[in-house]
Protein backbone atom coordinates (compact mmCIF):
# COMPACT_ATOMS: atom_id res chain seq x y z
CA UNK A 1 0.00 0.00 0.00
CA UNK A 2 1.39 3.45 -0.71
CA UNK A 3 2.23 6.21 2.10
CA UNK A 4 -0.04 9.26 2.20
CA UNK A 5 3.59 10.83 0.64
CA UNK A 6 3.66 8.41 -2.30
CA UNK A 7 -0.07 9.05 -3.30
CA UNK A 8 0.83 13.01 -3.17
CA UNK A 9 4.05 12.32 -4.94
CA UNK A 10 6.02 14.06 -2.16
CA UNK A 11 9.10 13.81 0.11
CA UNK A 12 8.53 13.11 3.57
CA UNK A 13 10.39 16.95 4.01
CA UNK A 14 7.38 18.45 2.20
CA UNK A 15 6.27 21.72 3.81
CA UNK A 16 1.92 22.90 4.08
CA UNK A 17 2.08 24.59 0.81
CA UNK A 18 3.98 22.01 -1.30
CA UNK A 19 1.31 19.19 0.27
CA UNK A 20 -1.67 21.62 -0.91
CA UNK A 21 -0.18 22.21 -4.09
CA UNK A 22 0.08 17.88 -4.89
CA UNK A 23 -3.22 17.56 -3.53
CA UNK A 24 -4.76 20.08 -5.71
CA UNK A 25 -2.96 18.78 -8.90
CA UNK A 26 -3.75 15.00 -8.11
CA UNK A 27 -7.56 15.53 -7.13
CA UNK A 28 -8.11 17.24 -10.29
CA UNK A 29 -6.96 14.17 -12.12
CA UNK A 30 -9.89 12.45 -10.51
CA UNK A 31 -12.52 14.52 -10.21
CA UNK A 32 -15.72 13.12 -11.96
CA UNK A 33 -16.07 15.53 -14.35
CA UNK A 34 -12.88 14.08 -16.29
CA UNK A 35 -13.92 10.47 -15.65
CA UNK A 36 -17.78 10.88 -16.49
CA UNK A 37 -16.98 9.22 -20.07
CA UNK A 38 -15.35 6.10 -19.15
CA UNK A 39 -17.99 3.96 -17.73
CA UNK A 40 -19.14 2.87 -14.11
CA UNK A 41 -15.92 0.88 -13.53
CA UNK A 42 -13.28 3.34 -14.03
CA UNK A 43 -15.65 6.36 -12.47
CA UNK A 44 -15.69 4.23 -8.80
CA UNK A 45 -12.12 3.51 -9.14
CA UNK A 46 -11.51 7.32 -9.32
CA UNK A 47 -14.14 7.98 -6.67
CA UNK A 48 -11.92 5.36 -4.37
CA UNK A 49 -8.92 7.46 -5.67
CA UNK A 50 -9.79 10.48 -4.63
CA UNK A 51 -11.16 9.93 -1.50
CA UNK A 52 -7.68 8.30 -0.37
CA UNK A 53 -6.25 11.80 -1.68
CA UNK A 54 -8.15 13.60 0.61
CA UNK A 55 -7.40 11.04 3.74
CA UNK A 56 -3.88 11.73 2.91
CA UNK A 57 -3.98 15.66 1.90
CA UNK A 58 -5.92 15.78 5.87
CA UNK A 59 -3.51 13.53 8.09
CA UNK A 60 -0.33 15.97 6.00
CA UNK A 61 -2.31 19.24 6.85
CA UNK A 62 -2.85 18.37 10.48
CA UNK A 63 0.67 18.59 12.40
CA UNK A 64 -0.40 16.15 15.07
CA UNK A 65 -2.19 13.44 13.14
CA UNK A 66 1.30 14.40 10.73
CA UNK A 67 3.82 13.65 13.72
CA UNK A 68 1.24 10.40 14.84
CA UNK A 69 1.84 9.09 10.94
CA UNK A 70 5.48 9.59 10.47
CA UNK A 71 6.43 8.06 14.02
CA UNK A 72 3.75 4.97 12.73
CA UNK A 73 5.56 4.72 9.68
CA UNK A 74 9.35 4.73 10.60
CA UNK A 75 8.29 2.14 13.52
CA UNK A 76 7.10 -0.08 10.63
CA UNK A 77 3.67 0.26 12.48
CA UNK A 78 -0.14 1.11 11.00
CA UNK A 79 -1.13 4.76 11.27
CA UNK A 80 -3.23 4.95 14.28
CA UNK A 81 -6.64 7.14 14.66
CA UNK A 82 -6.05 8.00 10.70
CA UNK A 83 -9.57 9.32 9.14
CA UNK A 84 -10.82 6.69 6.84
CA UNK A 85 -12.36 7.41 3.46
CA UNK A 86 -15.79 8.28 3.07
CA UNK A 87 -18.00 5.74 2.20
CA UNK A 88 -18.75 5.82 -1.65
CA UNK A 89 -22.52 6.51 -3.49
CA UNK A 90 -24.06 4.35 -5.26
CA UNK A 91 -23.13 5.96 -8.43
CA UNK A 92 -19.80 7.13 -8.93
CA UNK A 93 -21.19 10.59 -10.79
CA UNK A 94 -22.28 12.15 -7.32
CA UNK A 95 -18.78 11.52 -5.69
CA UNK A 96 -17.63 15.30 -4.64
CA UNK A 97 -14.10 14.87 -3.60
CA UNK A 98 -14.11 17.21 0.25
CA UNK A 99 -12.52 20.56 -0.24
CA UNK A 100 -9.68 20.79 2.62
CA UNK A 101 -9.52 24.46 2.32
CA UNK A 102 -11.66 27.54 1.63
CA UNK A 103 -8.81 29.31 -0.42
CA UNK A 104 -8.78 26.37 -2.65
CA UNK A 105 -12.32 26.49 -3.05
CA UNK A 106 -12.55 30.25 -4.12
CA UNK A 107 -8.93 29.86 -6.41
CA UNK A 108 -11.75 26.33 -8.17
CA UNK A 109 -14.37 28.87 -8.51
CA UNK A 110 -12.69 31.80 -10.63
CA UNK A 111 -11.16 28.29 -12.76
CA UNK A 112 -13.31 26.87 -15.70
CA UNK A 113 -11.20 24.05 -15.59
CA UNK A 114 -7.99 22.45 -12.90
CA UNK A 115 -5.23 21.62 -15.50
CA UNK A 116 -2.12 19.63 -14.13
CA UNK A 117 0.59 21.59 -14.58
CA UNK A 118 3.95 20.23 -16.54
CA UNK A 119 6.54 19.01 -14.67
CA UNK A 120 9.20 20.74 -14.41
CA UNK A 121 12.49 21.17 -16.98
CA UNK A 122 14.38 18.01 -16.42
CA UNK A 123 12.47 16.18 -14.27
CA UNK A 124 10.86 13.74 -17.21
CA UNK A 125 10.21 10.75 -14.87
CA UNK A 126 9.18 12.71 -11.88
CA UNK A 127 5.14 11.82 -12.37
CA UNK A 128 5.97 8.17 -14.31
CA UNK A 129 4.18 6.25 -11.39
CA UNK A 130 1.36 8.30 -10.93
CA UNK A 131 0.68 8.19 -14.59
CA UNK A 132 1.47 4.45 -14.46
CA UNK A 133 -1.10 3.95 -12.11
CA UNK A 134 -3.51 5.97 -13.75
CA UNK A 135 -3.40 3.68 -16.63
CA UNK A 136 -3.79 0.84 -14.76
CA UNK A 137 -7.02 1.85 -13.58
CA UNK A 138 -7.83 2.22 -16.94
CA UNK A 139 -7.23 -0.89 -18.08
CA UNK A 140 -8.89 -2.75 -15.03
CA UNK A 141 -12.18 -0.28 -16.02
CA UNK A 142 -11.56 -1.83 -19.54
CA UNK A 143 -11.26 -5.66 -18.68
CA UNK A 144 -13.81 -5.37 -16.18
CA UNK A 145 -16.65 -3.66 -18.68
CA UNK A 146 -15.51 -6.58 -21.24
CA UNK A 147 -15.27 -9.60 -19.20
CA UNK A 148 -18.69 -8.93 -17.98
CA UNK A 149 -20.12 -8.13 -21.46
CA UNK A 150 -18.61 -11.83 -22.53
CA UNK A 151 -19.84 -13.80 -19.74
CA UNK A 152 -23.31 -12.22 -20.03
CA UNK A 153 -22.80 -13.54 -24.27
CA UNK A 154 -21.55 -16.56 -23.62
CA UNK A 155 -20.97 -17.72 -20.55
CA UNK A 156 -18.09 -19.35 -18.76
CA UNK A 157 -14.52 -18.01 -20.30
CA UNK A 158 -11.09 -18.54 -19.59
CA UNK A 159 -8.48 -15.58 -19.72
CA UNK A 160 -5.62 -17.03 -20.91
CA UNK A 161 -2.06 -15.09 -21.23
CA UNK A 162 -1.56 -13.55 -24.53
CA UNK A 163 1.87 -11.89 -25.74
CA UNK A 164 1.50 -8.39 -26.71
CA UNK A 165 -2.48 -8.26 -24.67
CA UNK A 166 -3.85 -6.85 -21.69
CA UNK A 167 -6.24 -9.40 -21.97
CA UNK A 168 -7.18 -12.62 -23.39
CA UNK A 169 -11.05 -13.89 -23.19
CA UNK A 170 -11.75 -17.47 -24.45
CA UNK A 171 -15.77 -18.49 -23.99
CA UNK A 172 -15.44 -22.02 -22.79
CA UNK A 173 -19.21 -23.14 -24.40
CA UNK A 174 -19.08 -25.32 -27.31
CA UNK A 175 -20.74 -23.76 -30.84
CA UNK A 176 -23.43 -25.88 -30.86
CA UNK A 177 -24.82 -24.49 -27.50
CA UNK A 178 -24.78 -20.57 -28.97
CA UNK A 179 -25.67 -21.19 -32.32
CA UNK A 180 -22.38 -20.02 -34.11
CA UNK A 181 -18.83 -20.13 -33.16
CA UNK A 182 -17.82 -17.25 -29.97
CA UNK A 183 -15.28 -15.47 -30.92
CA UNK A 184 -11.45 -14.75 -29.28
CA UNK A 185 -11.26 -11.68 -27.61
CA UNK A 186 -8.12 -9.86 -27.24
CA UNK A 187 -7.93 -6.45 -25.62
CA UNK A 188 -5.49 -3.64 -25.60
CA UNK A 189 -5.22 -0.48 -24.16
CA UNK A 190 -2.82 2.33 -26.26
CA UNK A 191 -2.31 5.69 -26.16
CA UNK A 192 -2.90 6.39 -29.83
CA UNK A 193 -4.63 3.50 -32.58
CA UNK A 194 -3.04 4.52 -35.90
CA UNK A 195 -1.62 2.59 -38.90
CA UNK A 196 0.90 0.88 -37.57
CA UNK A 197 -0.98 -0.44 -34.06
CA UNK A 198 -3.53 -1.27 -36.37
CA UNK A 199 -0.68 -3.57 -38.42
CA UNK A 200 0.88 -4.76 -35.22
CA UNK A 201 -2.36 -6.08 -33.25
CA UNK A 202 -3.32 -7.78 -36.05
CA UNK A 203 0.33 -9.77 -36.27
CA UNK A 204 0.18 -10.62 -32.33
CA UNK A 205 -3.10 -11.78 -32.94
CA UNK A 206 -1.97 -13.68 -35.70
CA UNK A 207 0.48 -15.36 -33.09
CA UNK A 208 -1.62 -15.82 -30.54
CA UNK A 209 -3.26 -19.54 -31.56
CA UNK A 210 -6.25 -18.68 -29.43
CA UNK A 211 -8.63 -19.74 -31.95
CA UNK A 212 -10.17 -23.13 -32.29
CA UNK A 213 -12.25 -24.13 -35.34
CA UNK A 214 -14.04 -21.33 -37.25
CA UNK A 215 -14.38 -19.14 -34.17
CA UNK A 216 -12.93 -15.62 -35.15
CA UNK A 217 -10.58 -13.60 -33.01
CA UNK A 218 -11.59 -10.08 -32.22
CA UNK A 219 -9.02 -7.57 -31.39
CA UNK A 220 -10.05 -4.71 -28.99
CA UNK A 221 -8.13 -1.85 -29.55
CA UNK A 222 -9.18 0.65 -26.97
CA UNK A 223 -7.39 4.07 -27.58
CA UNK A 224 -7.68 7.74 -26.07
CA UNK A 225 -6.57 9.20 -29.68
CA UNK A 226 -7.47 7.79 -33.22
CA UNK A 227 -5.66 8.37 -36.30
CA UNK A 228 -7.63 9.78 -39.23
CA UNK A 229 -10.00 6.99 -40.92
CA UNK A 230 -7.71 7.36 -43.89
CA UNK A 231 -4.83 5.78 -42.26
CA UNK A 232 -6.65 3.32 -40.81
CA UNK A 233 -8.21 2.02 -43.86
CA UNK A 234 -4.97 1.50 -45.07
CA UNK A 235 -4.10 -0.57 -42.68
CA UNK A 236 -7.17 -2.77 -42.72
CA UNK A 237 -6.17 -3.31 -46.67
CA UNK A 238 -2.69 -4.36 -45.74
CA UNK A 239 -3.80 -6.29 -42.79
CA UNK A 240 -6.24 -8.02 -45.46
CA UNK A 241 -3.46 -8.74 -47.84
CA UNK A 242 -1.68 -10.70 -45.40
CA UNK A 243 -1.18 -14.47 -46.67
CA UNK A 244 -2.96 -16.15 -44.11
CA UNK A 245 -0.90 -19.51 -42.39
CA UNK A 246 -2.31 -22.94 -42.85
CA UNK A 247 -3.33 -23.17 -38.81
CA UNK A 248 -4.46 -19.14 -38.65
CA UNK A 249 -8.28 -18.08 -37.91
CA UNK A 250 -10.40 -17.40 -40.80
CA UNK A 251 -11.26 -13.83 -39.41
CA UNK A 252 -9.25 -11.30 -37.55
CA UNK A 253 -10.82 -8.50 -36.75
CA UNK A 254 -9.35 -5.41 -35.17
CA UNK A 255 -12.00 -3.20 -33.84
CA UNK A 256 -10.85 0.71 -32.66
CA UNK A 257 -12.75 1.63 -29.38
CA UNK A 258 -12.99 5.34 -28.67
CA UNK A 259 -12.34 5.44 -24.98
CA UNK A 260 -14.04 9.04 -25.02
CA UNK A 261 -17.28 8.06 -26.30
CA UNK A 262 -16.83 3.79 -26.67
CA UNK A 263 -18.06 4.15 -30.31
CA UNK A 264 -16.44 1.20 -32.47
CA UNK A 265 -14.68 1.51 -35.72
CA UNK A 266 -14.69 -1.86 -37.58
CA UNK A 267 -13.09 -3.62 -40.50
CA UNK A 268 -15.25 -4.16 -43.32
CA UNK A 269 -16.75 -7.49 -43.87
CA UNK A 270 -17.08 -8.26 -40.10
CA UNK A 271 -18.70 -11.39 -39.57
CA UNK A 272 -22.21 -11.94 -37.43
CA UNK A 273 -20.22 -12.79 -34.45
CA UNK A 274 -18.08 -9.77 -34.65
CA UNK A 275 -20.94 -7.19 -34.79
CA UNK A 276 -23.03 -9.26 -31.87
CA UNK A 277 -20.00 -8.40 -29.67
CA UNK A 278 -19.33 -5.10 -30.56
CA UNK A 279 -22.94 -3.80 -30.68
CA UNK A 280 -22.56 -4.72 -26.80
CA UNK A 281 -19.42 -2.95 -25.93
CA UNK A 282 -20.75 0.16 -27.91
CA UNK A 283 -24.18 0.04 -27.13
Amino acid sequence: MKTHYELLGLEPSADADAIKKAFRREIARYHPDKVIHLGAEFQEMAATRAAELTVAYKTLTDPALREEYDSSIAAGLPPPHIPQPPPRSDTAQEFKPPVPQPEVQREREQESEVHTPPPPSGSKGRFAAERADRDMILKRAVATRVLGIAQSLYGKVDTPTAKGFDLAIVPLAKPRFLGTAPPRVLIKVVETADGPSVTEAFAAASRSRLHAGKSPVVVLLFARTIAPQSEITKANESNARQRKATDAPDEIAVVIVDIANWSCRLPPNCSAAVHKLTDQICA
